[in-house]
């Protein structure tokens, strides 16, 4: 039974209990006035009942030794009396009795209304304690996730990569690694002329090519990408599997933190069995490429590796 329900029932036994003791209220004070009636019964029984005992003990004593059936008359006359006075008084102590289980009936009715409103009572505190419960995970996993996203923050401002040319090196720090490392897979795959639009593209690649040279790449840039992904992937699963509502906003808050070029490397790091059957599945569950830049990808096509849910969030029923 719903609180409403309960609510409703409550108010329904309290209209009822009130007629009832209107009725009982009735019935208690004819009980009284009966009991006051018939108790005057029994003491007018007894005071009547006692003139013939008293004149059958004078009427012995007058005349004793002598015929007393005079006061045996008297004395059974008295008994008559005073046995009907003792019938009298145990209709008055029945009488007492129906007046205190009316009373009882009463207290019982309200005992049963009031175990209903602890019910309800009980049942608000269950709610509080699950509305207090929910915030305090709520807090908790905030508490959790922005840690994580500022120590994700922190292993990107730690990276550093270092490209070699004739005159030296140059060294990249931070956000900037994630455009040398596109510029490096680009670089592999190489370009061919396009006389239709007379300019030169991107070769076409397929996905084991791709996957190949991702293995390539991956293993020269490790100590780099390693942490950097592990904790991505720890963020997303942490909001997948937690209890938590709004599980997309907080996935939105981790793609705002992704650059274009990052969203690129894990594009194609999830195509690669480094994240192909853990990590892909939750982007296509949380949309993590809906503002992806397809211009950056080495193949256009490549888009299609991809269910639709990467691109667009589909609520889940």
């Amino acid at each position: 039974m719903s609180e409403n329900e309960l609510e409703l029932d409550i108010n329904q036994d309290f209209l009822r209990i009130k007629n009832r003791q209107v009725e009982i209220d009735n019935e208690i004070i004819s009980l009284k006035k009966n009991i006051v009636k018939y108790t005057n019964w029994v003491w007018g029984l007894v005071a009547v009942g006692a003139i013939p005992f008293i004149c059958s003990i004078v009427f012995f004593v007058n005349h004793f030794g002598n015929n007393n059936n005079y006061s045996e008359y008297f004395l059974s006359s008295t008994a008559s009396m005073w046995s009907l006075a003792g019938l009298f008084l145990i209709y008055v102590a029945f009488l007492g009795q129906k007046q205190q289980i009316l009373n009882q009936q009463i207290e019982i009715m309200y005992s049963q209304l009031e175990l209903k409103h602890t019910r309800i009572e009980i049942t608000e505190q269950k709610e509080e304690m699950k509305t207090q419960n929910k915030t305090l995970i709520q807090q908790r996993f905030d508490n959790t996730f922005f840690q994580l996203i500022n120590s994700f923050n922190s292993i990107i401002t730690s990276l550093q990569t270092t490209e070699s040319h004739e005159t030296g090196h140059d060294t990249f720090k931070g956000r900037h690694c994630f455009f040398q490392f596109h510029k490096y897979l680009i670089g592999k795959v190489g370009y061919l002329e396009d006389k239709t639009l007379k300019r030169y593209v991107l070769k076409p690649v397929d996905l084991e090519f791709i996957t190949q040279l991702y293995e390539k790449f991956y293993e020269k840039e490790r100590s780099n990408l390693s942490h950097y992904f592990r904790t991505l992937y720890q963020i997303i699963k942490l909001v997948d599997t937690s209890e938590i509502e709004n599980k997309y906003q907080y996935t939105s808050i981790v793609r705002a933190q992704l650059s274009s070029y990052e969203q690129i490397l894990l594009f194609y790091n999830c195509l690669h069995e480094n994240g192909n059957k853990s990590f892909k599945p939750l982007i296509e569950k949380y949309a993590l490429f809906k503002n992806i830049d397809p211009e950056l990808l080495i193949n256009f096509e490549h888009g299609y590796y991809y269910e639709d849910g990467a691109y667009k969030y589909i609520k889940e029923k």
